[in-house]
């Protein structure tokens, strides 16, 4: 068989471009220091590379947004504790004006002060973050929150969004909470009444707050306004107490209608109040609105007896009283004709004795001083007030004129209730800022969590990956010895001439 010298020269010369390939490829990992480059090197292995590859990415992003969190809640805790503080100076302020020993001028430099801690609060509440986003403002970042208008008012113009990042699989964390949860959506009085005292009264009475004792029998009277009207029955005769509610019956108009006296002493009261108490037949009476020839106006109503010719104007934007035959009902909105309203009685006139604890329909408040003849408190159901209004309203109350008996029971029983509704904005503010410092610690462990696995990615990448250095030396000396043999091989194969053999 006969082997041609062109056969010779291209099985040296593939052999000798094999062993150059091989050398070059061996000096780029050592290069790279990475066994699998390209997918050829190993098919397994670099599909499992890319794998953790794409995990370290999301778990890189993971952390950033670990960061991103950390710091708006740290930002908001410290936040939140400057307020903490001002609600708390602000609770302060409000038990030592309860003291007794105030003057009208103390009462006035202590409203000079909350005055200064509204505004605080509206600035904290107004507070930035590093990019200049407004943290309370839910998802609306870029629209101050908190703004103060004309009259003083505080409104809050941000949405209720809480914005949320994700720091881990299956795992989001909220980067801040909006200023309506925090500061205005509160509830009013204790969170179940507001106490008040009747415009008109004249003695010292003090209400105190209205407590649920009995959650079941308190349920089904829920929404009820009630009323503790007092009457002097006769000269020298001991002080009694009656317990009256009004609620909506049959209502289609947006009229509010409360119950704003009872006079047990007018000669015709018999024809407007409940015969029987709750729950014996004839415990109620009906309020009802009839429409007049004018639009607008309206003949009321009670248990049948006219107020004619007094009658409801709708087209007034302002609170009006209407009495009949001694219940007098305070009236405002527009009702819609044949609106009714019930008068219901709870409690018939009872002797009131000084501290007088006084309890019905599973409810229990308090009476302190001396009411006189057609004083009156009611307890409102609880609704939604937000801190600033409270704080106001304890500003405005410190600056009722007047130090009499009477004012100072408006004074106390006012500063009670807003000391009530800073105990709940203060236990909010508290609660959320647990929620805060909840969140910073769950985002402390997805942080350990995140690093953990980066560390076992990046180790198992450095063994599917790196390369056993002193193998790829020994293998690269290997080549470049078989590459000197085939170039020394071929350099003999051209010195192969019938001619040098003939000599």
């Amino acid at each position: 068989m006969r082997i041609s010298t062109q056969t010779f020269y291209q099985r040296s010369t593939n052999s000798i471009l094999d062993r150059q390939a091989k050398t070059s490829e061996l000096n780029v990992h050592l290069s790279e220091s990475k066994r699998v480059i390209h997918a050829a090197d190993d098919p397994v292995a670099a599909a499992s590379i890319q794998r953790l590859k794409q995990s370290v990415s999301v778990n890189t992003q993971y952390l950033k947004n670990i960061e991103v969190a950390d710091a708006s809640n740290a930002l908001e805790e410290n936040t939140l504790g400057q307020v903490v503080n001002l609600l708390q100076r602000t609770r302060e302020l409000m038990v030592s004006t309860g003291d007794g020993v105030y003057s009208l001028e103390n009462f006035e430099t202590v409203a000079k002060e909350l005055e200064q801690i509204k505004e605080e609060l509206v600035g904290l509440g107004n507070s930035k973050d590093g990019n200049s986003e407004y943290i309370f403002s839910g998802y609306d970042v870029d629209n101050k929150p908190f703004q103060v208008d004309a009259f003083g008012a505080v409104k809050y113009i941000g949405d209720q969004g809480i914005r949320e990042l994700q720091v881990g699989s299956g795992v989001e964390a909220a980067v801040n909470d909006n200023g309506f949860d925090l500061f205005m959506n509160l509830s009013s009085g204790n969170g179940s009444f507001v106490s008040s005292i009747g415009d008109s009264n004249t003695g010292s009475g003090v209400v105190g707050q209205g407590v649920v004792f009995d959650p079941t029998l308190a349920s089904n009277f829920s929404g009820e306004e009630y009323s503790v009207h007092f009457t002097e029955p006769g000269v020298g005769l001991p002080t009694q107490y009656s317990v009256y509610s009004i609620e909506p019956a049959t209502v289609a108009g947006n009229a509010t209608v409360k119950l704003a006296g009872v006079d047990l002493n007018n000669a015709a009261i018999a024809n407007v109040d409940p015969a029987a108490v709750f729950p014996n037949a004839g415990s109620a009476v009906n309020v009802e609105f009839f429409a007049t020839a004018t639009p607008g106006e309206f003949e009321l109503k009670i248990n049948n007896q006219s107020a004619l010719p007094t009658i409801y104007d709708a087209n007034v934007a302002t609170t009006q009283q209407i009495s009949i035959d001694g219940m007098t009902v305070e009236i405002s909105g527009v009702p819609v004709a044949t609106d009714i309203y019930q008068v219901n009685k709870y409690t018939a006139p009872t002797q009131y004795a000084e501290n007088q604890t006084v309890e019905f329909n599973g409810v229990r408040t308090q009476i302190k001083g001396t009411p006189l003849d057609q004083d009156f408190f009611t307890l409102t159901p609880s609704a939604s007030r937000d801190i600033f209004s409270t704080i106001q309203s304890a500003i405005d109350t410190l600056r009722i004129p007047g130090e009499t008996d009477t004012q100072e029971a408006v004074r106390l029983t006012q500063l009670n209730m807003a000391k009530l509704e800073l105990d709940n904005a203060l236990d909010n503010v508290v609660n959320t800022r647990s929620k805060v410092g909840a969140r910073m610690q769950t985002l402390d462990n997805q942080k350990e969590i995140g690093q953990d696995f980066k560390l076992v990615s990046q180790k198992s990448m450095s063994q599917l990956e790196d390369l056993d250095m002193a193998q790829a030396v020994s293998d690269l000396k290997i080549e470049q010895t078989a590459l000197e043999v085939a170039q020394q091989t071929f350099v003999q194969l051209q010195r192969l001439n019938l001619f040098d053999l003939l000599r």
